[in-house]
């Protein structure tokens, strides 16, 4: 199942190791932590997260009022870590990975193949030595982090978009088409067996053209074996697209089977009114969606967002008229139509609907099942259905898996 390339050897001196979380020093004031316990965000006890980024690099004390997921905006793009080649600085990712831990919130890595924001000295390297740097990154990544939660693994990867201009050293498009981001995502389970791996990107549930090939590739790519979990949705421009639109668009997305993280969401308008209207018309579009398992907002704070008008509430607390009327229907609305509800839940045993989506003989009849971990290794093997898979203390610890039945084979995720 596995066809990881050894990595290139070279003779020079690997970078020094990091230690893991477990072992960094973060600085959290007595103001963050009271803020992290006290204060109870919108979507606490809803069955999707209303996720939020960090602020100028930094964790607002104010965070956790109203954001129960977080990602760093910059911290953990391939630029800021390595800028130097064999330079690592992690200062700004371990704030953020110590938020989420103490705040018990979900945290994603954003992010690891991009063509943007990545070191520019690995441009005028050999596809060879570009291969070896990637794999480099990957595995300073995976030392640092050896639990990630959620990875937004290939990043913009559209034509028209930001395809990483070192693809060819990951094959290219190769017989798929994409093998370059299906190696990617190999690359990434076989580090990360029990991560979310997420394909992101923008326009992907606004504009036909990048739907379409959004759909065709992750259909391609499933179809091939790439370990992709779910599709991420920027949702930078939704707030310029009729809500019927990308209702229709969502669920082109969700015809692939895969869940569906809203992951940059943002409303253009300094306008409190059009902000607000805006708002209210799409946002219960997305968090009613049964596909979508949580809905990040791209900063909140007016005049340290990445694009005019989509600050939600000012540097000294004041919010915009959207924020607002946000907070009270997350709050009023805590359980949106979800197929995925166990995606993210810790605790309790489930297998997604999508594991048996293209076998329906999986769901009911009695047989022998073997369970595999996603480099091929067997786990070991029973006789039950479905239930009785679920209801097993076979069953291994959080990840994904490869379910047998003898004829086909279906991918799986499992929530303990």
């Amino acid at each position: 199942m596995n066809n990881m390339p050894i990595a290139c050897k070279r003779n020079r001196s690997k970078r020094q190791k990091n230690n893991t979380i477990s072992g960094m020093k973060v600085a959290c004031t007595g103001v963050l932590l009271a803020a992290v316990i006290s204060e109870a965000q919108p979507a606490k006890d809803a069955n999707k997260f209303l996720g939020n980024i960090t602020s100028r690099g930094q964790v607002r004390s104010d965070f956790g009022k109203y954001w129960n997921q977080i990602t760093g905006e910059n911290e953990h793009k391939w630029a800021t870590v390595e800028r130097s080649r064999d330079q690592m600085s992690w200062t700004g990712g371990d704030r953020v990975a110590a938020y989420a831990e103490t705040a018990g919130v979900p945290w994603k890595f954003h992010t690891l193949v991009w063509g943007s924001q990545f070191p520019t000295w690995i441009t005028s390297l050999s596809q060879a030595e570009q291969l070896a740097e990637i794999e480099e990154w990957f595995d300073a990544a995976k030392a640092k982090y050896p639990d990630l939660p959620m990875i937004d693994v290939v990043n913009e990867a559209h034509p028209n978009h930001a395809p990483a201009p070192f693809k060819n050293a990951l094959g290219g498009d190769g017989a798929t088409g994409y093998d370059w981001i299906m190696k990617s995502f190999q690359m990434a389970r076989a580090r990360w067996p029990k991560a979310i791996l997420i394909y992101n990107d923008y326009n992907n549930m606004e504009y036909n053209n990048e739907v379409d090939w959004t759909v065709k590739m992750i259909n391609t790519l499933v179809k091939a074996g790439a370990p992709i979990d779910a599709i991420g949705c920027q949702a930078h421009d939704t707030y310029k697209i009729n809500t019927n639109t990308i209702k229709s668009n969502l669920d082109k997305l969700a015809a692939t089977g895969l869940p569906i993280f809203v992951t940059e969401y943002d409303i253009g308008y300094s306008d409190d009114a059009q902000q607000l209207r805006s708002i209210q018309d799409q946002f219960p579009v997305m968090w009613n969606h049964p596909s979508i398992v949580g809905v990040t907002y791209w900063g909140y704070i007016v005049g340290q967002t990445w694009r005019t008008g989509t600050g939600l509430m000012t540097d000294g607390g004041a919010e915009r008229p959207a924020l607002t009327w946000l907070v009270d229907y997350v709050k009023k609305n805590p359980s949106p139509a979800n197929k995925y509800p166990d995606f993210l839940a810790t605790g309790v045993t489930s297998i997604s609907d999508r594991a048996f989506s293209s076998s329906r003989s999986f769901l009911n009849q009695e047989r022998e099942l073997k369970i595999f971990d996603m480099q091929g290794k067997e786990i070991g093997s029973f006789l039950g259905d479905k239930n009785s898979l679920v209801r097993s203390a076979l069953l291994p610890s959080k990840g994904n898996y490869i379910l047998h039945d003898g004829k086909s084979s279906q991918v799986i995720r499992i929530n303990r």
